[in-house]
This record gives structure tokens, sequence and C-alpha cells, in this order.
């Protein structure tokens, strides 16, 4: 059964507003406004429950990549113990890749709750939306990365997602860095490199198997020009009883102004499937396209360059290794060119550049 978009009617706007304004008032937020604590240790009060992470990726003018999570648990076991990770994918330009994924002791974890201030091992990093420092270490890799942000600290109203009707199951997020320039020291293979390029950060957190109310995800994030995206889509496996939905999320600025953070007029085509690893497959085009009054604005993403591919399958046994027999959840990373055509009441553009942006896939 085909997903459906939520309907950009005024009665939904309204209860989508009620929703949100409901949510910060319960959160603590002030409405459009990302503060330093956000970026803090969001799950510490609920942390035998509560899976979270703090995304880093970095594009260097080399051409080449890094990629650094700081993780408290796997987003797969949620009521599971304390498991400090730190992911870090780098890939040069040829190609060449180093994926790493070390775990600590629990008791080597620690995460300021006003501030960003995570550490795991000897990994840590450091925050305060404007300017935030990285160290990570670990078997053939050491990296010191300074990262200054250049476009607004955002989240989407209240940043969360609630999956059933008591609005107890969520997923949360906000967007500290959606754009930033990035300075860097990485020693690797014997050899040492300073490089320079852009950045991304943003922190994720929640407390239900996302498997369990999500089908799958597009998620994205580009800076072409002067102008700064994030966009996502998400598609439930039914929601409180409306069958499946898709939940869009979008994020332009120019240098830093916002245009619009305006969700509900978002849709998104993909065409053009191949197969993927892991029995999934993935679009070779896709066209995000958003409709107001205010006029349009389309993101064509094409040529799309597989740069990562995990199985994120979770171990199960018995009757539920049986029931679950078909689902192939995977993980997909690219890096696929982009066309931004912008036309406003107020702003006419056209720009092209990169897109880094990934598919989740929990079926």
């Amino acid at each position: 059964m085909a997903a459906h978009d939520i309907p950009d009617t005024p009665d939904v706007r309204e209860k989508m507003a009620q929703t949100q304004q409901e949510a910060v008032t319960a959160l603590g937020l002030t409405p459009g406004r990302v503060e330093v604590w956000e970026d803090g240790y969001r799950a510490a009060g609920a942390a035998d429950s509560t899976f979270e992470w703090w995304y880093f990726d970095c594009q260097f003018d080399d051409g080449s990549t890094l990629v650094v999570t700081f993780s408290n648990k796997p987003h797969t076991d949620p009521s599971g113990p304390l498991t400090p990770t730190v992911l870090i994918i780098r890939q040069l330009a040829d190609g060449s890749r180093l994926h790493l994924e070390p775990t600590f002791p629990a008791d080597e974890f620690a995460a300021a709750t006003d501030r960003c201030d995570v550490r795991i091992g000897p990994n840590t990093v450091t925050g305060d939306l404007d300017h935030y420092v990285l160290h990570v270490e670990a078997d053939g890799i050491v990296a010191d990365v300074t990262i200054d942000r250049e476009a607004p600290s955002w989240r989407p109203g209240a940043g969360v997602s609630y999956f059933d009707s008591a609005r107890t199951h969520y997923l949360a997020w906000v967007v500290p860095v959606p754009y930033g320039r990035v300075s860097a020291v990485i020693g690797q293979g014997g050899t040492t490199s300073e490089l320079t390029g852009s950045a991304y950060h943003d922190h994720n957190w929640g407390n239900h198997l996302m498997g369990s109310f999500l089908d799958h995800w597009y998620w994205g994030r580009a800076h072409v020009g002067e102008y700064t995206v994030v966009y996502v889509r998400m598609t439930t496996k039914g929601l409180m009883g409306f069958g499946e939905l898709n939940i869009p999320t979008f994020y332009l600025a120019k240098g830093d102004t916002l245009i619009t953070d305006d969700l509900l007029p978002l849709r998104l085509e993909t065409s053009g499937d191949v197969p993927g690893p892991g029995h999934q497959t993935y679009p070779t085009r896709m066209v995000w396209s958003w409709s107001s009054d205010r006029g349009t604005i389309t993101m064509t993403a094409t040529e799309p360059k597989l740069i990562e591919s995990l199985d994120m399958g979770v171990p199960r046994h018995g009757i539920a290794r049986l029931l679950h027999a078909s689902e192939h959840p995977m993980y997909y990373d690219f890096n696929a060119d982009l066309e931004l055509d912008i036309a406003l009441d107020d702003l006419t553009d056209h720009v092209t550049g990169r897109t880094l942006y990934e598919k989740m896939m929990f079926r």
C-alpha cells in the first residue's frame, strides 16, 4: 500500500502547530531559537531507556570525507545498557576507506547536560553551537577537527516526532550546525594532512526501536552556492491508525538567513531504482519539490555514488527470527549531483553542487 503525504490544509496546519507548541512548552524550549543546552545530553535522566547520538560529517576540499558519531548505545537497543561507541568513517579521494566502530566501557562515557561536551574513551567533542572541537583517535587514525557554524542552528518546531497516541514513543532531533567551515589535522597511514572544507552536525535521541514504527527514511544535506539545505522524508509503518504516512522536514537558508523551514509543502518523487547491497534498492533520481503561495523550490539529485552500506539487522531468535525472516534492514549513504531551483516571489536562483544523503530501510 502506498504511503500518503500529509495534506497541506488549514486544519492540518492548526493541529500540527498546536501539537508542536505543546511539545515546545513541555520541553522548555524557546520557539524559533536553538539554545546551547539543547546540544547537551538529553537522555541523561532516562539513559536506561533512551539512545542518543551526536553526528558530524566533514567534506574536505581535497575530495576526502570524515564522519564521526558519538553514541551512548545502539539505536537498535534503546532499553539496553550504556554501550558507548564512536563510529569513524574516513574516505579518501581515491575511494579507499577506513571504517572503525570501537566500543568502550560504560565508565569511559561522560556527557554534560548544559552544552555539547562528550567524552568516550580518548575521543571528545565540545561545542557551543558556534564553535566545535573534536578529537578522535582509534586504530589507524588520529584527527583534530574544528568546526565554525555559518548557517543558523535549527530544529523543526519542537524537534520531536511522536509515534503513538499517548505520545510516549518518540524520535527527537536538533541541527546545531546545518553548515559550517571545518579545518582538520588528520594522521593516517603514517602521514599527516592539514585539511579544510565544509561540515554538518546534528543530534538525535529517542526511546523506542525505530524499526517498530518507521518503514524507511531519506535524509540529506547540502551546501551549494550561498544556500544550505536539509531535507528529510520519514515513511511510517502506520501511525496512530492513519496507515503509512510520509512525514517531511525541510530547511533552506541563504547565508545566515533562513528562507523557509515550512515542511508541509515538501514532496518527493523517486525513479530509476537499481539493486543495492542486502536485497534492497535505491533510486538514481530524486526530485524534491516545494510549492506554496510564495512560489516553488525544486531540488533534483542524480548520479548517486554509494559510499557506505551497512546491514542494520537486529539479532533475533526463535519465533521472532521466523516472523522477521523476510526483512533486510539496510543503511545506504550517497554523494550525488544536486540542482537547486528557487522561484519565490522575493528570490530567484539556480545553483548546482553536491549533496550527501542517506536511505535508511527498516523492513
